[in-house]
């Protein structure tokens, strides 16, 4: 039994009905697991939650707003300049939904038929690595931003090749970015800093930032890991992370066969500025150019322009020779330090002998650029320390090779959201999208018809792999695995009549199921007290039996009773009064119309007895509800008469 329930009155929160559609659990929950709870969520490195209706509702103002900026998803390259695999971009079709939602009073839905919330795992996407190597637990000792560099030793007398890197934050709520670089060295580094690592023949790898994947060579090619080498990781930690512990990890799968080598380096770098040297006067907004005529064939893989704070703006580009033909690179319009990335190209770019890469930045040394470290501002250099800056652009290139314009880049499969979930939802598992890639997805091994574009909506139990070919090249993902739970059968059988006599009533029976829960609907509205497999109808109207099997839930379709009389304020309002989560385990939250503030709300047990009662004050209602058992209950709102005039289930788990 309850020891107690405390009432607890959230600031006050308006709501206008959810009647409207788009909803949550149709349409935008899907859409902020798919973009959003990799970082925002419990243990991630945003500073708040987006996983609950009630966490996404209560920040809807926001979200429209981050969504319609492109602040958010992070993703700094301009989309309709160049893209990129696995690109964070938000279609234009989801920024509507979540328009039209907030528009509409961010409409619940069914809660019940809501997709789950994705599992976020902090283990290895590896398998198991070849090379796993750990920074000595750090404590943060600032309350701002700090680079720190540390160095780990791989260990190993034999060169080997590196086919995939991952970087697993030990805290993830703190690291905002890391880079990876090797070192063969011994030169000393620098502990913290920006820049570089202090050591001039440290070689960039890899760049991580949160919710980004491993990175996978395509195949037939990797890194070269020189013998006895160093790793050296460059961490950023976000302010706010004062006091606080990690121990990031850095993996690697490493292959000892002979492999094409991918290099990368700084082909722009401020040795080929044309018009340097690299001097940023105070207060003055600054343009550089640097470009590099290429020796030989080469392929380009990725680009990764790097700048300190005072970048405004980084274009990279090549012309080729003769002809003079652009080929794009990446457009970074407003340069944001903090969400460095590796731009991966969906295709191999193949450059020919004599072809012009290039590259524009733009600095803002005024003391208007909000990202200015030095107020009032002074003359910034070329350097590697936080307030220096610098003016590079790496690429990961091979010496070209006959096919490369048919290497297929990536070939993994990305679950964007739950693959663990009740029949009636699906997740969309998606491929890297790229020109002149045909696709064709597979369940348990065949193929399925009409399934041939870079993503497929799931909706069945099953291993899904997809097969993709460009040109003459051919690759066969690994498989997902996507598990469909049974939905309870929700049905309510045919009566012998559908005419209710006048004072009387007519019994109905759902299917029944082992350790099934029931809930009878009139009209859209749980009926009181109606937890059974049967229930006696005295009303006329349309007829739902909600069932719940302990993990999903199933609505009937409607049964039409005739005669009968009206049904009575014992018949919930559905529309007037939200509780969420639904089932809960140790707190509801009750979203509440205006109109019903000045009201009392009660928590009944499945017999009816009110167990607390309570004057609404605000429209947000949170409810402690740890110390109940497990089972049915009612929350409800009583009038000035005692008289319960709107009732919601809550099942408790």
């Amino acid at each position: 039994m309850m020891k107690n329930v405390l009432l607890l009155l959230a600031a006050s929160f308006s709501y206008c009905g959810f009647s409207q559609t788009p909803t949550w659990s149709n349409d935008v929950a899907k859409i902020i697991y798919g973009n959003c709870t990799s970082c925002h969520r419990t243990g991630g490195i945003a500073p708040f939650n987006l996983e609950t209706y009630e966490e996404v509702s209560a920040m809807a103002g926001w979200v429209q707003q981050a969504i319609e900026t492109k602040s958010m998803p992070p993703w700094t390259p301009n989309p309709e300049y160049k893209h990129f695999a696995h690109e964070r971009v938000l279609p234009s079709a989801d920024i509507s939904t979540i328009q039209n939602w907030v528009a509409a009073g961010t409409p619940s839905g069914n809660l019940n038929s809501a997709p789950p919330l994705p599992p976020y795992s902090n283990g290895t996407q590896l398998g198991t690595p070849d090379i796993s190597l750990s920074i000595s637990p750090y404590t943060v000792t600032s309350a701002n931003d700090v680079y720190r560099n540390f160095e780990l030793f791989v260990g190993s007398a034999q060169s080997t090749n590196l086919t995939a890197i991952e970087v697993l934050p030990g805290n993830p709520s703190i690291v905002h970015h890391v880079l990876v670089f090797q070192d063969s060295t011994t030169n000393p580094i620098n502990t913290s800093g920006a820049g570089g690592t202090g050591s001039s023949a440290s070689q960039l790898l890899y760049s991580y930032v949160p919710g980004a994947s491993p990175y996978f060579t395509p195949v037939g090619t990797g890194f070269r890991l020189a013998p006895n080498t160093r790793i050296i990781l460059q961490i950023h930690y976000a302010p706010g992370s004062n006091g606080l512990t990690d121990n990031t990890t850095v993996n690697f799968k490493t292959n000892n066969t002979n492999l094409r080598k991918i290099t990368v380096n700084a082909v722009l770098n401020h040795s080929n500025m044309t018009d340097g040297p690299l001097v940023i006067p105070a207060n003055q907004l600054k343009t550089f150019h640097s470009e590099l005529q290429i020796p030989g064939n080469v392929t380009v893989l990725y680009a990764f322009p790097h700048m300190h704070l005072l970048g405004k703006s980084v274009h990279t580009w090549a012309n080729k020779p003769i002809s003079g033909d652009t080929v794009r690179f990446v457009k970074i319009p407003d340069w944001n330090f903090h969400w460095q990335d590796n731009f991966i190209f969906p295709n191999a770019i193949v450059l020919p002998i004599g072809t012009t890469i290039k590259a524009e930045a733009v600095y803002d040394n005024r003391d208007t650029n909000p990202n200015n470290p030095t107020i009032p501002p002074v003359p910034v250099t070329a350097g590697e320390g936080t307030l220096d800056e610098m003016f590079l652009v790496f690429f990961a290139y091979m010496p070209f090779q006959t096919g490369d314009q048919y290497l297929i880049i990536d070939k993994r499969i990305f679950a964007k959201g739950a693959t663990n979930f009740c029949g009636g939802q699906s997740v969309r598992l998606e491929t890297i999208a790229g020109e002149g890639y045909s696709y064709q997805w597979l369940k348990d091994g065949t193929a399925i018809t009409g399934a041939t574009n870079y993503f497929y909506e799931a909706f069945e139990t099953g291993n899904y792999t997809v097969s993709i070919t460009l040109g003459t090249n051919n690759a066969v993902s690994d498989p997902t695995l996507v598990t469909v739970s049974d939905a309870p059968v929700a049905q309510v059988l045919t009566p012998s009549t559908t005419a209710i006599p006048i004072g009387g009533t007519v019994t109905l029976s759902g299917q029944t199921g082992a350790g099934y829960l029931y809930q009878w609907y009139l009209n859209g509205n749980a009926i009181l007290g109606a937890t059974s497999s049967t229930f006696d109808a005295p009303y006329f109207g349309e007829y739902t039996l909600e069932v719940f099997n302990g993990t999903c839930y199933s609505i009937s379709e409607p049964l039409l009773m005739t005669g009968g009389v009206a049904q009575t304020n014992e018949i919930v309002g559905q529309t007037e009064f939200l509780v969420f989560p639904n089932p809960a385990e140790d707190l509801i939250s009750m979203q509440l119309n205006d109109a019903i503030c000045g009201k009392r709300i009660a928590v009944q047990d499945a017999a009816g007895k009110i167990l607390q009662t309570l004057t609404i004050e605000k429209s947000l209602v949170q409810i402690d509800v740890h110390d109940l058992a497990q089972g049915i209950y009612f929350v409800s709102i009583i009038d000035e008469n005692n008289s319960i005039v709107l009732k919601k289930k809550v099942i408790l788990r």
